[in-house]
């Protein structure tokens, strides 16, 4: 009996003992389970928090392309258009090709789109090389296509553009996501190396998507550099964030160029001096024999510009007005002739018709650069005026190529312009200045017959029209042209204004013999101003006179400008020339 009750005892602890057992064992489960929890809680803070990302960005939607649209970048910087839209270039047969219009706006505006034989031209100093629908570089790539019928659907292959351009480039066409960088910007920048695998990310934080990986030693252009990030962008065609605790080895690189960039000579004046130019207006070859009275008088004039072509039909003809004996006369006197070119005292002239055909223009070219050599002409002035804006980039060509016949010849070529403001911006004074030897600044009709009433040509005006084109020609092929006359205004009781143009001479006559008080304005005015009331009209006058052509010559000499030019002969007071005469 003793032995079964000491053997139910020993049963039991050891039944205490196995429950005993089974409760330490599942403490230990739960205790390791619980374990497990706050690591996944932790590590998901961590990678919430701490961890960068290894989120890939969306690159259609960083760069705003998709298929053979290219992203276009322009030193570092992506281009979009004022509809926030991205200017794209396009991938064509493994090519990267330009948009036109793109290329005229940011790189090189030299080309030109001779739509009525389909061509694109590009004048160069000797000759305008030319190149058609299909037709081939020098490595079988073709130089440009047309998707459409107008500038905005011609792409021109950047191997063209980079013939004629000093531009360096990276495409990337091979990725899904299509992208280009150019770069006309040859500034020296720094350059670094990536030290381990590092990402490249959209924004400065480890959180942000990432647009590529780098590997240890690979090469970037530091951009931009932040306390703990820097921009940089990528050989392969990425600009992003980096860490800056992965950049070593910063250096300075300076971009090299093969580039070589076509001379345009000039021709000025082989004594050296700067031009003072006399305007001629001649009607009739009859009005040549007044030569002698227009310059009785006057000193220090070395070029005399009769107006002797006159435009008169849409396909390019002109009136001859000149004879041997004016020119053998003004090089007797030490003056070379430049004779002007105008589109405006032969009629209505539909100037869309001669400047958009390639072959009109080589007609009327030839025709004008004969009849300069045949007459012993040293110069030709062209002076045509208020061309409409669509025809700005017909009328630059049409420059560039009397540029070249007139180069070949010997003869000099100016152009007659405006002052230049952002309305009058396509008459493009920095590309005329690249090709022809002078450009003339008209500073005068700042207030013209039709025109609310004002000076003629105040210092204000004329100072700007030196300012702006001396910033896109070199001033010593800049002439300036000042006004030997000015304007009477009158307006009568009913408000309405007219005017009548006086020379100088005259105007000061009518001062004096109208009993009008002057008195001087300065600042952006410069001259003397007058009024008077009679039988109930209002006469007002900015008189041009010594003291203002004074202002104007001392600003012109001041500049270092290449000239002045005066219009017109025959309307100053001799004395005026003591001070126009710039060479003195």
């Amino acid at each position: 009996m003793a032995k079964e009750l000491k053997s139910l005892k020993q049963r039991r602890e050891t039944r205490k003992k196995k429950a005993g057992g089974k409760k330490g064992t599942s403490f230990v489960v739960v205790f390791i389970l619980i374990l497990l929890a706050f690591g996944l809680v932790g590590y998901y803070f961590y990678e919430k928090k701490f961890a960068p990302t290894k989120v890939l960005a969306d690159k259609a939607a960083y760069f705003h392309v998709s298929g053979d649209d290219v992203a276009l970048f322009l030193n570092e910087e992506q281009l979009f258009n004022e509809e926030d839209k991205p200017v794209t270039a396009r991938a064509i047969n493994g090519g990267l090709f330009l948009p036109y219009e793109w290329v005229m706006s940011e790189l090189n505006r030299g080309f030109y789109w001779a739509k009525d034989v389909n061509e694109i031209f590009y004048t160069l100093p000797d000759r305008t090389e030319k190149y058609g629908l299909g037709d081939t570089l020098e490595d079988g790539s073709t130089a440009f296509v047309r998707i459409g019928d107008t500038t905005e659907d011609l792409y021109l292959n950047i191997k063209f553009v980079q013939k004629y351009t000093n531009i360096r480039y990276s495409a990337h066409l091979d990725d899904e996501v299509k992208r280009a960088f150019i770069f006309n910007d040859w500034n020296p920048y720094e350059s670094c190396k990536v030290k381990g695998k590092e990402s490249v990310r959209l924004l400065g934080g480890i959180k942000s998507e990432v647009l590529t990986t780098l590997k240890s030693g690979d090469e970037v252009k530091l951009l931009e550099a932040m306390e703990n990030w820097s921009k940089v962008q990528t050989r392969d065609g990425y600009i992003g964030w980096l860490r800056n605790n992965h950049l070593s080895d910063k250096t300075e690189v300076t971009p090299e160029s093969e580039f070589k960039a076509p001379v345009y000579t000039h021709i000025t004046r082989n004594d050296g001096s700067k031009v003072v130019l006399g305007f001629h207006q001649i009607t009739s070859t009859a009005a040549n024999a007044y030569i002698d009275d227009m310059v009785k008088g006057v000193t220090g004039m070395n070029v005399i510009a009769p107006t002797w072509f006159i435009l008169t039909s849409d396909e390019g003809d002109f009136d001859n007005y000149w004879t041997q004996d004016y020119v053998d006369n003004a090089h007797a006197r030490g003056y070379q002739v430049w004779a002007t070119v105008n589109n405006f005292d032969g009629g209505d002239i539909d100037e869309s018709v001669f400047l958009k055909s390639t072959e009109i223009r080589e007609k009327l070219i030839s025709n004008l650069v004969d009849a300069a050599v045949a007459g012993g002409i040293d110069g030709l002035n062209i002076d045509f005026e208020l061309i409409p804006e669509r025809l700005g980039r017909d009328y630059v060509q049409f420059m560039r190529e009397l540029a070249v016949e007139c180069r070949k010849t010997g003869i000099i070529l100016s152009a007659d312009c405006y002052v230049p403001y952002n309305y009058n911006s396509y008459y493009d004074l920095e590309e005329l200045g690249k090709h022809i030897d002078y450009v003339l600044i008209m500073c005068y009709d700042e207030h013209y017959a039709g025109s609310e009433e004002g000076s003629v040509s105040s210092i204000g005006y004329l100072n700007h029209g030196i300012s702006e084109t001396t910033k896109m020609v070199p001033a010593d092929r800049v002439i300036i042209a000042v006004p030997f006359y000015t304007r009477i205004w009158m307006t009568n009781e009913a408000g309405e204004t007219s005017s009548d143009a006086l020379g100088m001479s005259d105007a000061l006559d009518w001062v004096q013999n109208h009993g009008v008080q002057l008195s001087w304005i300065g600042d952006d005015i410069g001259q003397n101003y007058g009024e008077v009331v009679e039988d109930g009209i209002t006469k007002k006058v900015w008189l041009e006179d010594r003291q203002s052509m004074q202002l104007k010559i001392d600003a012109i000499k001041e500049a270092g400008c290449g000239g002045v030019g005066a219009w017109k002969l025959g309307q100053e007071p001799n004395e005026i020339w003591e001070i126009v005469n710039i060479n003195q």
